[in-house]
């Protein structure tokens, strides 16, 4: 047999003996069918119910302030009839409170009671003897009442605690002394209100328990009403604590106290919901418990509502592993999302009651609601680092876990590789099938790398157009080999979106790390990468990876006619200005040659090359020596100025137009002007966004060319 049938078993043989002896003193004191007893009977037994089902909730107990009747019957009337009265009385509520359980758990709360009664008789009848030599004198009444009081308070809760022994095969000292304390407590409010009783009922007779019921009636209701209050004023303080943190394990842990020490329930889990509907959760002994989409979790999650189940046994729902007699599930559900469902439960049938769940759903609705803050809060956090389109980190949440563990690594001396993949042709892609298929193409290219990478560990973020980017603790051949892995998955992917298939989609990619390749910074590694992908993979035939080489410096990214940066090497640039306060705010001056369209079409392309190399030369002799000059497409070109004031910059503009005023452009006849729109930022937050601010700005000079 096992130690837990065993328990059970001696749990039952102790009802048994208690039903047995409550039934065996009954029986010894045999009732007289007087009219008077009727007349208590029919007042006393449903006032002794009625009580006992409102009682009054306090730390680690429930008691029930029916022993003030129970105790003025004591003093009032003789052993037979307050046994049997105590006896129906609390008959009557067990009936009506633990109605469809079993005959025994019925009969046991009124056996307890006459058990407990008959032993302060017994104890009484050796105090008199001692005391009184059998004659009632000054003092007998209040003996007799504080004696079987004694011995009813010892015997019950020696009685109580031997049965949540047999049942849990554990001993609570702590609650066991709480409860001892707090039932004092209680005496010392019964007692007197008996002891009034007995003085007033020369003048009021039988009808003394129906005036008594009017002290315990208020009485009730204020300790209910304070205790209501108090739970309140404790809810509110854990939820005040939980709302000043967003870790979700100490929420959890908190509320998870709290419910069990309002219901007294030393046993429980939080299930957790999965993203596949699941819910999982861990045991106080560190075992996990997983359940698959039980009806009873779904209608608990998604009608919000406190369930209680009296009897496990009867509704099918169990968890494995887990003994449980009665159960009670707590919803953790937001507006926006199920987190979980708290499970406590107890060893015993019918053991929550309605005041648990009234004031368990008022805990979970605050919790609910501080968990739907920080989800809200969690979301707003997410969007601001997490590209919307393909879910991926955006590029400047990239940058900051680059800096970031660029400096970590580099005193630790540990691996850092960086990826970029570009995909091949995009452009083409978009023009045929339209932009919302681009973006599909987007999204699912960004699906099949995070599927591949993400095991590895690997930080991935949306560069930018059709780039990605990449971090990795690993070697060299290790970061090749994944991005090959990827490169191959991606040429393998049918990518299909509504009625389109978008064929033969491929990307190329760079990589750099950092010890291998000797970067010296962050935007150096990043570069290197970029330098591996151009010149390695891009103008090798695309649809490869190329790991970066020494021989990709000597390629700068010089435009092969003006000599100038080209947008891309500008790009890559300004990232690294970007790091520094000091070089806002950073002025952008677009340089458009004015009517070079007209120039090509009179002098034709040869003549107008030669424009643009002589006015890159006049910038170049303009500009200081740290302003970065770049061609920014065709005829334009882009003036990079970093810490001046605006003063300055209407200077630096005023002495471009005067140069290519006096600047002889071939051939002698041809007067070449050039239009300057100013683009500044002032804060790195900007820089994500500044080529779309100039790439409007070029947009307004293609309207005037053509409206020219």
């Amino acid at each position: 047999m096992s130690s837990g049938k065993w328990w059970r078993l001696s749990s039952k043989v102790m009802e048994f003996l208690l039903i047995g002896v409550a039934l065996y003193f009954l029986f010894q004191h045999p009732l007289e069918l007087t009219t008077d007893f009727w007349l208590v009977l029919l007042i006393a037994v449903p006032l002794i119910a009625l009580t006992v089902l409102f009682p009054v909730t306090l730390p680690s107990m429930l008691v029930s302030l029916e022993l003030v009747f129970t105790f003025y019957l004591v003093l009032a009337f003789d052993t037979a009839t307050t046994l049997w009265i105590n006896f129906f009385g609390e008959l009557i509520a067990s009936l009506l409170l633990l109605r469809g359980t079993r005959k025994m758990a019925i009969l046991l709360n009124p056996a307890i009671k006459v058990v407990c009664l008959a032993a302060g008789y017994a104890a009484f009848s050796f105090v008199a003897a001692w005391m009184f030599e059998g004659q009632e004198s000054t003092g007998y009444a209040v003996i007799k009442l504080f004696t079987v009081g004694a011995s009813f308070f010892l015997i019950n809760h020696l009685i109580i605690n031997l049965m949540l022994f047999f049942r849990t095969s554990h001993f609570n000292r702590k609650s066991c002394f709480d409860a001892l304390r707090w039932e004092a407590l209680v005496y010392l409010v019964v007692l007197p209100l008996a002891i009034l009783g007995l003085v007033i009922e020369p003048f009021t007779a039988v009808w003394t328990l129906v005036i008594l019921m009017v002290p315990v009636a208020i009485l009730t209701y204020m300790i209910r009403s304070f205790n209501r209050l108090q739970w309140a004023n404790r809810i509110n303080q854990t939820c005040w604590e939980v709302a000043s943190t967003k870790e979700l394990s100490l929420i959890y842990q908190k509320t998870f106290q709290m419910a069990q020490e309002f219901t007294d329930s030393p046993n429980g889990l939080l299930l957790e919901l999965q993203a596949d509907g699941s819910y999982r959760g861990v045991d106080r002994d560190g075992k996990m418990v997983e359940l698959n989409g039980h009806p009873l979790l779904q209608l608990t999650s998604a009608s919000g509502a406190v369930q209680i189940i009296n009897d496990v046994r009867k509704s099918e729902f169990n968890i494995q592993g887990i003994e449980a007699r009665s159960m009670m599930l707590i919803p953790l559900a937001g507006q926006s999302k199920v987190f979980g469902i708290l499970c406590l439960w107890k060893l015993s049938t019918h053991g929550f009651r309605k005041a648990h769940r009234d004031q368990l759903r008022f805990l979970a609705s605050q919790v609910s609601i501080i968990l739907d803050r920080n989800h809200m809060y969690e979301e707003l956090e997410r969007a601001a680092v997490t590209n919307k389109l393909t879910g991926l980190y955006n590029y400047q949440y990239f940058y900051d876990q680059l800096n970031h563990r660029f400096l970590v690594t580099k005193q630790q001396e540990e691996n850092l590789c960086l990826f970029i993949f570009d995909i091949d042709h995009f452009k083409k892609y978009n023009d045929i099938y339209g932009h919302m298929v681009g973006d599909e193409v987007l999204r699912q290219v960004a699906k099949v790398i995070r599927m591949v990478m993400e095991p590895f560990d690997v930080l991935l973020a949306r560069y930018g157009g059709e780039e990605f980017v990449a971090i990795g603790r690993m070697g060299t051949t290790a970061a090749e080999l994944l991005a090959e892995a990827v490169r191959q998955k991606i040429e393998s992917h049918q990518f299909v979106y509504q009625e389109h298939t978008v064929k033969n989609i491929t990307i190329s990619g760079g990589i750099a790390h950092l010890q291998d390749h000797d970067a010296l910074s962050p935007s150096d590694l990043l570069e290197k990468a970029d330098q591996a992908l151009y010149w390695g993979a891009k103008e090798m035939g695309r649809n490869r990876i190329a790991v970066y080489k020494a021989e990709y410096d000597h390629r700068l990214f010089v435009d092969h006619l003006t000599g100038l940066h080209t947008t891309h090497y500008l790009r890559r640039k300004l990232r690294s200005l970007c790091e520094q306060e000091k070089h806002f705010p950073i002025f952008f001056l677009l340089i458009d040659i004015r009517g070079m369209r007209r120039i090509n079409e009179r002098y034709g392309f040869e003549r107008g090359n030669e424009v643009l190399v002589d006015a890159s030369f006049v910038l170049k002799r303009t500009m200081r020596t740290d302003d970065m000059i770049c061609r920014y497409l065709d005829d334009e070109f882009l003036v990079i100025i970093k810490g001046c004031s605006r003063s300055e910059i209407d200077v630096v503009q005023a002495r471009i137009h005067d140069a290519f005023a006096a600047h002889p452009f071939p051939p002698s006849d041809l007067t070449v002007t050039c239009d300057i729109t100013l683009i500044h930022m002032q804060s790195r937050e900007e820089e994500p966004h500044i080529f779309e601010r100039i790439d409007s700005s070029r947009a307004h000079y293609d309207q005037t060319e053509n409206l020219g």
